[in-house]
């Protein structure tokens, strides 16, 4: 019994290296979050309290302002007419303050469409950072349960339960964040770069192989010293 108390609390300072120690920052990761989901919302209300037209994509909301936008904007398709951001200045500030700080903190998220990938699904992201919060907290859990409650009284399935939920949750946290990542790879852009990379490197190889046989001709035709002299 008492080596089994050993190995538990060994492995419970192992997780808790992880668990506990990026508590602080995933207290961070939330606070931010909590910042972009705010104004997600409040721009999907206020666009339809104005009887705007739905965005092209809900999770990729506008950074210009109308006023900007009607200044170069002179004509076109008037069917779809440039998306514009519905917050005040201040509050699109702290918006793109939140998304960048997060973006720094997690590489996954996306807030706006780049070459290969649309924005990240802000429902994932709320899903995600609260499993990760779960987390933190059910190794916190687990370490006040294996260090403050004697061996002798503690019941074994009180921290497996806590254990097994932990893990849960940090696995789950993973698989959302495949899944995300790829509903919003786009494919046709990704298999067309790889190609390309392909390509270049194909271009590379035939190009140093040409060089290389151009060497040992060249040293072939060189004409070599006679004997003696």
């Amino acid at each position: 019994m008492y080596i089994i108390n050993v190995i538990d609390n060994v492995l419970v300072a192992l997780f808790a290296i992880m668990g506990d120690g990026l508590a602080p920052f995933r207290a961070i990761d939330t606070y931010h979050m909590i910042y972009i989901a705010y104004y997600h919302h409040l721009t999907w209300k206020l666009r339809k309290k104005r009887a705007l037209p739905k965005l092209q994509n809900e999770n990729d909301l506008p950074t210009r302002r109308e006023q900007d936008i009607d200044i170069e904007y002179t004509g076109g398709d008037k069917q779809q007419p440039p998306e514009f951001s519905v917050l005040t200045p201040l509050q699109q500030r702290k918006l793109e303050h939140h998304q960048n700080k997060f973006a720094k903190s997690h590489t996954f998220y996306k807030p706006h469409e780049t070459t290969t990938h649309y924005a990240f699904p802000l429902r994932f992201l709320i899903a995600i950072v609260i499993l990760l919060d779960f987390h933190s907290i059910f190794q916190i859990t687990l370490g006040a349960c294996t260090w403050g409650i004697n061996y002798h009284v503690r019941p074994f399935a009180l921290t497996t339960v806590i254990l097994c939920c932990s893990i849960t949750c940090n696995v789950t946290a993973g698989l959302l964040i495949i899944i995300g990542d790829r509903m919003t790879r786009k494919k046709d852009v990704v298999e067309r770069l790889f190609r390309q990379q392909l390509t270049q490197e194909a271009m590379r190889k035939m190009e140093k192989r040409r060089k290389k046989e151009e060497r040992r001709n060249a040293a072939l035709e060189r004409p070599q010293p006679y004997p003696g002299t």
